[in-house]
């Protein structure tokens, strides 16, 4: 994909050919860095409040200074979305670890702010369910949304292979907790069950638990086990992107009766709503 159009780098709008960064930042050299991601609806970023707290509370985390405030590069997002003037918008937002002499010692970070014409997932996806795999990974500060993104490369290369869509991360105990890029639900027993400990919460993840509340689907945040699969009627994961995307199969595991179910297809219904009303 090429990054066409205007974009924010360190006080200046660019052209791609202009997105440039030093060999020597921690980002390039160690990965280290953090970002976030958010698109619009309408041409309006959705939750972008939510997506700037959890940026800088994840460069907080990692011992990162923003030299920009929330109010500044929220101005920054929607002088970007009006620039552009993109049919919808996807954005992300990047904090480097900046350029370092000794290739460990944080520099001074840049920001970066990329803006993209927005593409949805096809149909298929929504409408049949799609598979995942399960991919043994131990989490380290899962609360910063960090640009190493190692082991989540390697798992899709090998999800891709089993022609799924997606990977979960999953400890040797068997305890199941988040995908690469998504979070992920379960529903047990009518009760809408997702992980509490271990992950990344995803602005997306906190909607749909609003949106479960409001038509009044039990939520319980719990630890969930592969051994459980056999007990799932429905699952699905979200994130900004993917939005509610059905998982009607998990590694050869068929969830429930292999179909979209009801309750999925509720939650897919009301976040499509929340997002054209909003």
């Amino acid at each position: 994909m090429r990054y066409m159009g205007f974009h924010y780098f360190n006080n200046k709008w660019v052209g791609e050919g202009d997105l440039k960064i030093s060999v020597f930042d921690l980002s390039v050299v160690r990965g280290f860095g953090c970002f976030d991601f958010l698109r619009t609806y309408k041409n309006k970023p959705f939750r972008l409040s939510d997506h700037l707290d959890r940026l800088f509370n994840s460069a907080k985390l990692i011992g990162i200074k923003v030299p920009k405030t929330k109010k500044e590069i929220l101005e920054i997002v929607y002088e970007g979305i009006r620039k552009n003037n993109f049919k919808e918008t996807n954005i992300k937002m990047i904090v480097t670890g900046g350029i370092s002499t000794d290739s460990v010692t944080p520099g001074r970070p840049s920001v970066i702010i990329i803006f993209i014409p927005a593409e949805n997932y096809p149909k298929i996806f929504y409408e049949r369910g799609v598979k995942v795999i399960t991919f043994e990974e131990t989490r380290t500060l899962h609360l910063a949304k960090s640009l190493n993104y190692l082991a989540a490369v390697i798992a899709l290369q090998l999800a891709k292979k089993k022609e799924a869509e997606e990977a979960l991360y999953i400890n040797g105990k068997g305890k199941i907790y988040e995908a690469t890029r998504s979070n992920f639900f379960a529903i047990i027993d009518g009760k809408l069950v997702t992980v509490r400990k271990g992950i990344l919460f995803g602005v997306t993840r906190q909607v749909i638990v609003e949106i479960a509340n409001k038509l009044r689907i039990p939520v319980v945040e719990r630890d969930i086990f592969i051994k459980e699969i056999k007990n799932f009627k429905e699952a699905f994961i979200t994130a900004s992107n993917k939005e509610v995307m059905p998982v009607v199969q998990i590694d050869d595991n068929k969830v429930g009766d292999g179909e979209v179910g009801p309750i999925t297809k509720k939650l897919m219904s009301g976040y499509k709503n929340l997002t054209q009303t909003t």
